[in-house]
């Protein structure tokens, strides 16, 4: 059941083997919006900046109280702002109310739907021992990263991971900020192979560069940099059998740069497996042909970790393609239940069971959050209207964004909990 302790949040606590796992998404009770042409929060004063802000963060505050999430609690998650350039405020105002946490967060330069000037997807873990990684000394400052660990399990959360000043271009400013995380993950005892899940937000992604696309460029850097590497190579099921990549959301950004978040696991269980999945109906990624981009997508449909009688599934960004083409132009309430479909079939108990992962019930009903990504901030009441009707009230964050292909309208991600 999702709670609603107050209006603009709302959230779920799920158990996972020991620990326990907050998924929560918060947006301002009020909007302090401006009069005249300003729209999704854009110029508004610092004021309402740190009053929306300061709110939210209350409001969050209070919720982890509530729950019981305290001490060695690890917090990572997105905020996601109308205006990139109030990221120190944001950071400010968030270190003073959570000054005992480990955090780990993204900001990304997106407006949320609601017209606010920010919104927050929050994930908490407590019942293991969590730990700040000091943001790196490369410049710029990049990459604020914890660890946890329960059950034998450890996490690597890091966010934020945004290239070097010199490269220019969409390829080569990507390659770098995939080059900051590898060295991240090294530092901190990770490998690239023990990647699970990434978040790459690319400004103006669709947009032309040079003779080809910005997202076509940003797919150019994730296969040379991806090249040689053996994925989750320890944590396979045995009779696994293809290509395996990370889950991952390639979405568009407000900003003219790339950033980027992800996730790791690493663990000596004999127990634990990792596998990607991909959709019966869909052709994977990784598969597309070069009309859609001369080097493709490199990721998997959504990854599945399953320890115990528990298991993850981390969905990938979602859209309205069967095979490999894109379904229902111009439709966007037709497209948001396709992409719903595709979400149901990945998940699907048969599914994870066809994977190697078995024992499980799973379907729409098993999502416990969910981000939505809308185009067109006309159509955000239609496909709102879609995901309520299947989604029901789980903690959902809509935000306005550019999908990889022009003639998309909606993309979906989320995150399921499983417990046998």
């Amino acid at each position: 059941m999702c709670n609603k302790p107050q209006s603009g949040v709302s959230y779920l606590v799920v158990p996972f083997g020991s620990s326990r796992q907050l998924f929560l998404v918060a947006e301002p009770e009020e909007n302090y919006l401006c009069s005249g042409d300003n729209t999704q929060g854009h110029g508004q004063t610092v004021s309402d900046w740190s009053r929306q802000t300061r709110n939210l963060l209350k409001s969050c505050q209070s919720v982890l109280h509530r729950e019981h999430f305290g001490e060695n609690t690890a917090l990572t998650g997105h905020f996601f702002l109308a205006d990139i350039g109030k990221k120190e405020l944001v950071r400010q105002i968030f270190s003073e109310i959570f000054p005992q946490y480990s955090c780990a967060f993204t900001f990304v330069p997106q407006s949320p739907a609601n017209g606010a000037a920010l919104s927050l997807e929050l994930w908490a873990i407590a019942g293991g021992t969590a730990t700040s990684i000091p943001a790196s000394a490369e410049p710029p400052q990049s990459g604020f990263a914890l660890t946890t660990e329960f059950d034998d399990l450890r996490w690597f959360f890091i966010g934020d991971v945004r290239p070097d000043y010199l490269p220019v271009g969409s390829y080569a400013r990507s390659l770098d900020a995939f080059k900051r995380l590898g060295r991240q993950l090294e530092q901190n005892g990770f490998s690239l192979e023990q990647i699970v899940r990434t978040w790459i937000y690319q400004g103006h992604l669709v947009l032309p560069e040079g003779k080809t696309q910005r997202y076509k460029e940003l797919n150019r850097a994730r296969t040379d940099f991806f090249k040689g590497v053996e994925f989750l190579k320890d944590y396979l099921p045995l009779e696994h059998q293809g290509e395996v990549y990370p889950a991952s959301t390639g979405i568009g950004a407000d900003d003219v740069d790339v950033v980027i978040g992800a996730i790791a696991v690493s663990t000596r269980r004999k127990d634990f497996t990792a596998v990607p999945l991909e959709n019966p109906n869909q052709t994977s990624a990784f598969d597309y042909g070069s009309v859609y981009s001369p080097q493709s997508p490199k990721f998997s449909r959504a990854m599945a970790l399953a320890v115990g009688d528990s298991c993850f599934v981390f969905v990938s960004g979602t859209a309205s393609i069967t095979e490999s083409e894109s379904r229902f132009l111009e439709n966007p309430e037709k497209q948001t239940e396709q992409t719903l479909d595709n979400i149901a079939a990945l998940i699907d108990g048969k599914n994870l069971e066809k994977h190697g992962i078995s024992g499980f019930v799973s379907d729409l009903g098993h999502l416990k959050s969910a981000r939505v990504y809308v185009k067109r901030p006309n159509e955000l009441a239609i496909i709102k209207k879609v995901c309520d009707k299947r989604l029901g009230s789980i903690p959902t964050l809509y935000t306005i964004a550019d999908v990889c292909r022009p003639e998309l309208l909606v993309e979906i991600e989320g995150l399921v909990v499983l417990n046998r």
